[in-house]
């Protein structure tokens, strides 16, 4: 039989570096394009540069008639600003400066300059050209192409039976609920957690004090797509199991 190696996530805006760990690992990454949006979460905002040594928000506007409802792929992009052309200009001043920044903005450029359907198909041709820089060849799926009623532990279980998972990759902050809801652990799916830990690198905009946590394209402008693939695939040094967390947090009560 076939192991198949999943991992799943909401598609957010300019991800860190985190999220393409959990892809990189998988066989098959599933988007969750038909989950809930929520307003001013890193579903349209990431943090990066705005200034030397000091760091803020890049933010994709959306429409807000209904935003509160809607799933990530009926979120519309609000395009009545020149948001876009806003943002490439600042990307042009906090990291013009940067190694690799002239070989990697004609491929943001394109990117964030194409038309997108809704708030998950800008963010998922971002995740798409990350992993085209990384030579990361990897199954994307969606959500929204199996549709259901069923939420959250329940959910997440159909996606991993839709993928024929062996194993599950996912966040270590979806432990608690996954507990609290007494649907996982489910036989025959082995469950690991994410412990990424960032690695330091030289920041062109702070060289004296590392930030971490940024968008990935901060580690792509400055060290390039192959060292930030290494530092990806390093971050999580071992992988904690369901028991792992299952005790860590009986002796954390």
């Amino acid at each position: 039989m076939n192991k198949t190696r999943v991992a799943m996530m909401q598609p957010s805006f300019l991800p860190w570096q985190g999220f393409f760990e959990l892809i990189y690992n998988a066989d098959v990454f599933v988007l969750l394009d038909d989950f809930q949006f929520s307003v001013q979460s890193y579903h349209q905002r990431n943090r990066l540069f705005v200034s030397p040594g000091q760091v803020g928000w890049y933010t994709a506007p959306v429409v807000k008639s209904g935003a509160f409802q809607q799933p990530l792929n009926r979120a519309r992009v609000d395009d009545s600003s020149p948001w876009r052309r806003k943002m490439l200009a600042r990307w042009q001043q906090n990291y013009g400066r940067t190694p690799y920044f002239a070989a990697l903005f004609p491929r943001l450029a394109a990117w964030l300059g194409a038309p997108a359907a809704s708030l998950a198909d800008l963010n998922a041709g971002f995740i798409r050209l990350v992993l085209e820089l990384l030579g990361w060849e990897r199954e994307l799926r969606f959500s929204s192409q199996l549709p259901s009623s069923s939420v959250r532990s329940r959910r997440v279980v159909e996606l991993l039976r839709w993928c024929a998972a062996s194993r599950y990759y996912s966040a270590r902050g979806s432990f608690d609920y996954m507990r609290e809801e007494q649907v996982f652990p489910v036989p025959g799916i082995e469950i690991v957690f994410q412990d990424f830990l960032p690695q330091p690198y030289i920041q062109a905009a702070s060289p004296q004090a590392f930030s971490p946590r940024l968008s990935v394209l901060d580690a792509l402008f400055n060290l390039g797509p192959e060292e930030t693939g290494r530092l990806i695939a390093q971050g999580t040094r071992r992988w904690l199991s369901w028991d792992d967390l299952a005790t860590e947090t009986r002796m954390e009560a």
